[in-house]
């Protein structure tokens, strides 16, 4: 049975690539990893796992390793071949000659795509190499900056300052090792020193030498002078932040300006007592900075240059072409990135080496003389050391004719089995061209469900690139898989409120343990027409996670920054790389309330700080953080409090809350619960749904039954009347739901419909039907997106 089902996959993946051909689409080969191996650090004698993941189940898998300073990939020996949607690989890190960068190939057919390279790195935390004592003297008041020189540590390790031997309580960190003393006091006089600490390798010192603090009250005239010399510059990762140090002294207590050559400061500046921080970093940030420190006319400058960072992005992928064999191949892809990435070519997952007939100069590749075996997946894979990102597509080799033989020349019509294949599709690209002329919506992508406990999950998505109309909101929906009423399928329920367009994730709460659902996600467009995005994998919510949970790493929540009145930075450290992680989910809520924690996603298991913002000024807030994967959540980290700054005034408040759009690699989650199909607006949604030419049709069908539950609804209405709204709340700041004229279930028409508008044999209802050709079938089962009622047991 296998082969048959894996035959059926590779003739999908084949029409998915022969489809975007047709339409000449940049990159549509069906298959894609959803999860690529994640780069590790580990010392010697660990086991380390590596990972990849493919929406659709490959043949076989096979691994490769490239060893430190090697340009050369080796074959991995002892690995399964299975196929499947996932591929485990295990490193016995037994010397160092196994770092390096491990990647893993899947085989459709002879096909073969190849993931990401991940780099395995040796965890060592070398000793302190600072020479001499620092001696610091300062008249009080003073900004003051205690600075650790930090060793080598992979990962990065954990500082700990001391004063007089005893550990310093509610740090000021910046950059992970200075820490700041504002408004010195002479009691803040002493002697300083720290620590470093790999929490992987458990290996721990402590600095040679000390820096001692004088804070005196002279009140003798002293012009300004640097208290640490500023370091004159510094890279950035793009959509990170980063603090400018500059600290000086004087008395009377010298001001700070900012200056940048040749243009003003970025808008998602803040100036603070550590420095100039900028939040969410940009390109266009790049370029130099003047701290100037004055006091009674006496001043001194420094020069700071800021550069910009960016892991590599294929933004155009090679083309997909037809070549013939024996001729020639010219190939490129476009990319970003800096410092400039390094380009390798791979044809069916094997890296191409010049010489002979392959040229590579770049991001270009030539072949002077085409082979049968170049017909596959060719891949442009970018790498820099902040990342790497590839870009691939299909190559057709036409063999050499043959005279009296015409089977070369045999086309099998893309045309005609495109047709076949997408016959309900092309039905609906009908019906929406007659019905919104050139109007575009883009759906969202598959939904990622994740458990929280025995009854919550989070649910996670992400939106193409929105060519199309613009998003107003979304909304979440779920069905219970295996119950039936009637012998249907039980309905789609709707959460009731409306996520924000900018919200890309959303608990949903009050599900039932040891139940199966599907997830997924409608989104609301400018135009109130509405577009689903494919369901969701089936999810089994288990009950009682708590071993799952022990087996999580809880983040070590290490430092916070007050960066505003509206904003504290938070940073953290994950406590085990080797964990599969998918990403942290952060909690504050003021310390003065007992009300829910707010919480925000971060993706990534490399992530390590946030911003969170709309916070109210001169307010305490409590803060904390656990990880999570598909399974579940770990045990959250300690607390830390920070509190935020004081409000400024009006004109500067409106400017900063212009900047807060900016962020790291964030989603906001709102807390709700899923509503009952109540008070719905059944005229708008079913006008959303089936667009104009089809609405008057619509109407008349939908008005029996808005006639025959109006009864029923103002009873209801009457009886909810004065209750409040628990689920109107968005994270990182009060804002309420919108009152667009959409209600609290505005999709609850999908269902009702389908009791008077049933769909001709063969063919889908257009909110149900997903797009083969966007390659967006639920690839764990043999049901497509469209879920139609009693596919799923």
């Amino acid at each position: 049975m296998r082969p048959v089902l894996f035959l059926y996959a590779v003739i999908t993946v084949l029409l998915h690539v022969l489809a975007s051909l047709a339409h000449g689409q940049k990159q549509e080969l069906g298959m894609i990893f959803t999860k690529h191996p994640q780069p590790l650090a580990a010392p010697i004698g660990d086991d380390v796992n590596f990972e990849c993941n493919l929406n659709l189940g490959a043949e076989r898998f096979s691994w490769r390793h490239r060893p430190l300073g090697s340009d050369r990939w080796l074959q991995v020996f002892h690995v399964s071949s299975n196929g499947g949607k996932t591929s485990r690989h295990v490193v016995n890190f037994d010397n160092e000659s196994k770092a390096g960068d491990y990647r893993c190939i899947a085989f459709y057919g002879s096909s073969g795509l190849a993931s990401d390279p991940a780099r395995l790195t040796l965890a060592t935390l070398e000793k302190f190499t600072d020479k001499s004592e620092v001696i610091i003297n300062v008249p009080a008041g003073n900004t003051v900056p205690i600075t650790c020189p930090v060793p080598y540590s992979a990962p990065e390790a954990i500082v700990e300052f001391y004063k007089d031997n005893n550990p310093v309580k509610n740090v000021n960190v910046v950059g992970s090792k200075t820490m700041v003393i504002e408004n010195a006091k002479v009691s803040d006089s002493g002697s300083y020193h720290c620590t470093a600490e790999n929490y992987i390798t458990t290996q721990s010192y402590r600095s040679n030498h000390k820096t001692i603090l004088n804070v005196n009250t002279n009140t003798s005239l002293r012009a300004p002078y640097f208290v640490k010399q500023p370091q004159t510059e510094y890279k950035v990762l793009r959509g990170k932040n980063v603090t400018l140090e500059c600290f000086a002294a004087g008395y009377p207590i010298p001001s700070v300006t900012w200056t940048r050559l040749g243009s003003s400061l970025p808008l998602n500046s803040i100036k603070t007592a550590m420095g100039l921080t900028i939040i969410n970093v940009q390109s266009a940030d790049r370029g130099e900075y003047d701290c100037i420190w004055s006091s009674h006319g006496a001043s001194i400058k420094s020069v700071i240059i800021l550069k910009v960072m960016e892991a590599p992005k294929v933004i155009k992928p090679p083309k997909a072409a037809t070549f013939s064999e024996g001729g020639e191949l010219d190939l490129s892809c476009t990319v970003t990135g800096e410092p400039q990435p390094k380009f390798e070519w791979l044809i069916n997952g094997e890296s191409l080496t010049p010489g002979g007939n392959v040229e590579i100069e770049g991001s270009s590749l030539s072949i002077s003389e085409v082979e049968k075996k170049h017909a596959g997946i060719v891949q442009c894979v970018a790498s820099n050391e902040y990342g790497s990102h590839s870009g691939c597509n299909l190559l057709r080799v036409n063999p050499k004719q043959h005279i009296g033989t015409t089977e070369a020349k045999q086309d099998y019509g893309i045309s005609n089995s495109r047709h076949k294949h997408t016959r309900g599709g092309g039905r609906r690209r009908s019906k929406e061209g007659k019905r919104k002329g050139t109007a575009v919506l883009v759906p969202p992508n598959l939904p990622n469900v994740t458990r929280l406990s025995d009854v919550s999950v989070m649910v996670r998505w992400s939106v193409p690139e929105n060519t199309g109309l613009p998003i107003q909101f979304f909304k979440v929906q779920y069905r219970e898989l295996g119950q039936k009423m009637n012998g249907r399928q039980a309905k789609w329920m709707t959460a009731n409120s409306e996520i924000p367009n900018h919200v890309r994730s959303f608990e949903v709460t009050d599900l039932q343990p040891n139940h199966t659902y599907r997830f997924r996600i409608a989104a609301v467009y400018s135009n109130n027409d509405n577009k689903l995005s494919p369901n969701s994998v089936r999810f089994h919510l288990n009950k009682d996670g708590g071993i799952e949970s022990n087996r999580m790493p809880i983040p070590l929540l290490t430092n916070t920054e007050a960066l505003s009145p509206h904003e504290v930075l938070l940073i953290w450290q994950n406590s085990d790389n080797s964990a599969n992680i998918d990403g942290f989910y952060v909690y504050h809520r003021a310390s003065t309330t007992v009300s829910d924690y707010i919480k925000t996603t971060v993706e990534g298991k490399d992530s390590f700080n946030i911003t969170i913002s709309h916070l109210q000024p001169d307010t305490t807030y409590e803060f904390k953080v656990q990880s999570f994967s598909v399974d579940a959540a770990s045990e959250f980290s300690k607390i830390l409090r920070q509190k935020t700054k004081r409000a400024i005034n009006t004109n500067e408040h409106a400017n900063h809350d212009n900047k807060n759009d900016h962020g790291s690699n964030l989603t906001l989650d709102s807390r709700v619960r899923p509503a009952d199909d109540k008070n719905v607006n059944m005229y708008a949604i079913i006008g959303g749904v089936l667009g104009g030419s089809t609405l008057l049709g619509s109407l008349i069908a939908v008005a029996v039954i808005y006639k025959r539950t109006k009864h029923k609804q103002s009873r209801e209405s009457s009886q909810s009347e004065g209750k409040p709204i628990t689920n109107g709340r968005v994270m990182n700041g009060g804002v309420t739901d919108s009152k667009i004229n959409i209600t609290s279930n505005p999709l609850a028409g999908l269902d009702t419909s389908e009791d008077i508008i049933q769909p001709k044999t063969g063919q889908q209802s257009p909110m149900e039907m997903a797009s083969f050709l966007n390659g967006q079938n639920n690839s764990n089962n043999n049901h497509n997106n469209s879920d139609t009622a009693g596919t799923d047991q």
